[in-house]
């Protein structure tokens, strides 16, 4: 698929000194920022030993940000499609060496950075019905992955066990889990709370989860609503370093 760049203007703009890499890779330079930024700026050296991964259903597993070797390794186990739900994408150098090496292996290759899912905020409604959209069109079975493996992924783990796996919100909603390093208690757990306010309205479940996206989710009522705690928060941004 085509290359899609993070937003340079807007509610989702970057700011600039997080525009880290801009690539491609061209050339020995441009591999080695590309590599320093995998494993240094984005702490990728905890990830050469730690993935963060599981298979979430027939068709969908997930984890971390990948190494070039665990798109291989992915290749491998059947996988035929690598997404990427890091809204910033295209400014990490691991965004462009897992890129390459999914495109040298013949793997669909996509990302979420048109329809960005932050770890810390409500997904808008039409965010919610495009991804929809998307995951039904990947080719199976698919990797989801952010950067920790915690948050995003979770969360649209979740969703796609939900959307394609018909799978119960209850249900799904587990992988938003400690294990997996998710502390629903710090400000990453409005993405729980988008689950868990769906509940609270159907707790029978007898109305479609996308049909109630579309009549009666509201993100920023649930964002007014939310409330995180302060050390959880702490926790889960200095000493985890989620994004």
């Amino acid at each position: 698929m085509p290359e899609t760049r993070a937003p340079e203007t807007g509610k989702y703009a970057l700011p600039p000194k997080l525009r880290r890499f801009e690539g491609p890779i061209a050339g020995f330079r441009a591999r080695f920022s590309a590599w320093f930024d995998l494993l240094v700026r984005d702490f990728g050296v905890v990830r050469l030993v730690w993935k963060n991964r599981k298979q979430y259903g027939p068709t969908g597993w997930r984890s971390n940000q990948p190494m070039p070797w665990d798109i291989a390794w992915a290749a491998r186990k059947g996988i035929r499609s690598i997404l990427n739900v890091r809204h910033d994408a295209p400014n990490h150098g691991g965004h462009a060496l897992a890129r390459e090496k999914a495109e040298a292996l013949g793997l669909t290759y996509d990302t979420l950075v048109d329809i960005p899912v932050f770890s810390r905020m409500a997904p808008p409604r039409e965010h919610l019905l495009a991804i929809a959209e998307r995951l039904k069109t990947m080719p199976r079975p698919m990797l989801v992955h952010c950067k920790s493996g915690a948050d995003r992924a979770g969360f649209i783990a979740a969703f796609d066990r939900i959307v394609t796996q018909g799978a119960t919100v209850r249900a799904a909603k587990d992988e938003l889990s400690l294990r997996h390093l998710h502390i629903r208690s710090s400000r990453a757990g409005i993405l729980d709370a988008v689950f868990e306010a769906y509940l609270a309205a159907h707790p029978d479940e007898a109305k479609p989860f996308l049909d109630w996206v579309r009549e009666d989710y509201d993100a920023d009522a649930l964002m007014a609503g939310f409330k995180a705690k302060s050390f959880a928060d702490f926790v889960d941004r200095f000493v985890l370093r989620h994004e």
